[in-house]
């Protein structure tokens, strides 16, 4: 099976592609700039561009990692039917209801427990849009028309065989949002105290490390369980923020003291309404697509330090 990875050179595109490769695919990988495995350089946004690019390398399945909005997405399905045998949309767990709450765009009241497949999603829309549009031409404008929803919705309804799939926080290396920088860096610097608000280290969401979620989407690419259906992605069983401190603890070799300290008011996690959390069931894919993680869970987070430590050391 021959399949197109676009966004194939990026954070998760680059292992993505290893472990199709690994499973004997060949991989077309399109990204803007070319390069890597297969690389082929093609904007997803010119779509005759793309469709030609599948036919020529004989293309049966698509994986889209660069689904943000409907103005760049809507196209790309429409030109795709009847093309190819199946479209994999790389969603986010940033559908439902819950993130709406955590970050105070709505107040519907947090749903308990873990979010599954039918839990209920978001009412508003755009997501990191801010009062303010960003400039025409902004490394982040994209942000505005930012939403997996209609997204999913519009691929339904389409004539694509497809799977969805509802990515967690990803951390590992080549995160630049250095998801766990909070907590790893401190201890790099031989800090004697790690000051944490206590709702953020009780908070709880899902996480997942880069090359077990790449091994996920490249094994859902091609399993006959995961089609038609849509999943949730991710570490079964995720621990409180304080616990992820005891776990870096342990792998650095860090002596010092955590402190429980209200955050500042004008911080990141003071906006942050932690009553949601974002704690996904991920067994409905485990048991379709007979997965798991491929990645020993000391592996994960000494890969996830090395990352921090490289990324503390270069020039800013």
């Amino acid at each position: 099976m021959t399949i197109l990875v676009i966004g194939g050179t990026g954070f998760i595109g680059a292992p993505l592609v290893r472990a199709l490769q690994a499973r004997g695919q060949a991989v077309v990988s399109a990204s803007r700039g070319g390069g890597g495995a297969g690389g082929a350089a093609c904007d997803r946004g010119d779509v005759p561009g793309m469709v030609a690019l599948a036919q020529t390398r004989g293309v049966e399945t698509v994986i889209d990692l660069l689904a943000y909005g409907r103005a760049d997405s809507l196209p790309l399905f429409e030109a795709f039917g009847g093309r190819v045998e199946r479209y994999v949309l790389a969603s986010s767990l940033d559908v439902y209801r819950n993130y709406e709450g955590l970050h105070r765009k709505a107040d519907p009241g947090p749903t308990p427990g873990r979010l599954d497949e039918a839990a209920p999603l978001r009412i508003t829309r755009h997501p990191y849009r801010a009062n303010r549009r960003r400039a025409i031409g902004a490394a982040d404008a994209w942000l505005d028309d930012y939403d997996k929803i209609p997204l999913e919705e519009a691929l339904r309804r389409s004539d694509l065989r497809h799977t969805i799939l509802r990515l967690p926080m990803i951390y590992g290396p080549g995160d630049r949002q250095q998801r766990f920088r909070w907590a790893i860096s401190p201890m790099l610097q031989g800090r004697r105290r790690l000051a944490i608000d206590p709702a953020w280290a009780a908070w709880r969401t899902t996480y997942g490390f880069v090359d077990d979620l790449a091994d996920a989407l490249a094994r859902a690419a091609g399993h006959a369980g995961a089609a038609d259906r849509t999943f949730n992605l991710g570490e079964p069983e995720p621990p409180d923020h304080r616990a992820w401190v005891e776990r870096f603890r342990r792998t650095v070799g860090w002596s010092g003291d955590v402190e429980l300290q209200a955050a500042p008011p004008d911080s990141p996690i003071a906006a942050l309404d932690l009553r949601y959390t974002l704690v996904a069931d991920t067994s409905a894919f485990r048991e379709a697509c007979d997965w798991g993680e491929v990645t020993d869970p000391e592996e994960r987070l000494e890969r996830t330090v090395a990352e921090q430590r490289a990324r503390d050391a270069s020039p800013r």
